[in-house]
């Protein structure tokens, strides 16, 4: 069973191609959304456990440059239509 999280950004405005290229490049990073409102990026995180998730985060996504701030909420449960 996998683990999902969902990562939200504040990104510099300069840096959001880049930011976003670097996003999908990341295996683990499943779906990438480019967002107005309080937050310029939403990606979707799936990895195996939270040791996973963590070295996923901590290793490729926090040492994006661009990327002013984040924060990240794990998936309980998802409900599908």
């Amino acid at each position: 069973m996998s683990l999902k999280a969902i990562i939200f950004c504040k990104v510099e405005h300069k840096a959001m191609v880049s930011v976003l290229n670097e996003l999908q490049s990341i295996p683990e990073i499943k779906k990438v959304f480019s967002l107005t409102g309080e937050y310029d990026i939403i990606a979707q995180a799936e990895v195996e456990n939270s040791d996973e998730l963590y070295e996923v985060f901590a290793k490729r996504v926090d040492t994006i440059p661009g990327i002013l701030n984040t924060n990240t909420h794990i998936v309980m449960k998802s409900f599908e239509k």
